[in-house]
């Protein structure tokens, strides 16, 4: 996939590269164009299954492309993958929020700790990245999903997702970046941190046209990765 940048002020940007396994949700796309495009895009990754498992993988991907554009996302993208005998898949999506300037990072990153650690149900831990300081927080949710449309009608259901979160500050240019990775295959969840991690480590902040410099003091904390995630789900 192409590199984005996204403007935040003035000539200030951000950017990132997400890996070549996962495939845009069309977020920039018109409701009837992304429609479209996802139904081929269905039929081309399964090009060798049914007519309602295409059907099914492209509704599924436009109701999450409908609700991460509602959050604001910047990007999203999705992958299907084979992981031996079985499918594998994921969602991404990349949002950023207003962040008050603060010159000391590690203030910060003690905050996001302190508000995601609220909550019993995350596993949160300060990581250091190519980019950067950051946070990372893991849990799980449970996803309804609505019934399909016309012939082959269904009644919906709910899906239990394992979801990572990375967030990335960004003070120089006032954001926080939040990286949002979803996967319904709990067991694989290591390896898409694996990718998550590849995404985190190529945010540049483009400062005018100069690209930010990394703090070299970096946060202490593991490095964001597979071991990591191992670690927290053995």
């Amino acid at each position: 996939m192409s590199t984005p940048t996204v403007p935040v002020s003035g000539q200030d940007s951000i950017q990132w590269r997400i890996p070549e396994v996962f495939h845009s949700l069309g977020l920039e796309m018109e409701p009837a164009e992304r429609t479209e495009y996802l139904e081929g895009l269905a039929a081309e990754l399964w090009a060798s299954g049914t007519d309602f498992q295409r059907q099914t993988v492209s509704h599924w991907y436009q109701q999450i492309a409908e609700a991460v554009a509602q959050d604001g996302a910047l990007e999203a993208a999705f992958c299907i993958l084979r992981n031996g005998d079985r499918i594998t898949t994921a969602t991404l999506a990349i949002t950023a929020e207003p962040l008050e300037a603060e010159p000391d990072v590690s203030v910060t990153l003690a905050g996001l700790v302190e508000a995601l650690s609220a909550s019993a149900s995350k596993e949160v831990m300060r990581v250091d990245t190519e980019a950067g300081p950051a946070v990372v927080a893991l849990s799980s949710l449970r996803m309804t999903t609505p019934g399909l449309e016309g012939e082959d009608q269904g009644q919906g259901g709910s899906l239990d997702l394992a979801q990572v979160v990375a967030y990335l500050p960004c003070p120089i240019v006032s954001q926080l970046l939040v990286l949002t990775l979803c996967t319904p295959t709990i067991e694989d969840l290591p390896d898409y941190v694996g990718l998550l991690a590849q995404v985190t480590d190529t945010v540049q902040v483009n400062v005018g046209d100069l690209p930010e410099q990394p703090d070299a003091a970096r946060a202490s904390g593991g490095s964001f990765g597979r071991g990591t995630v191992r670690d927290v789900f053995g």
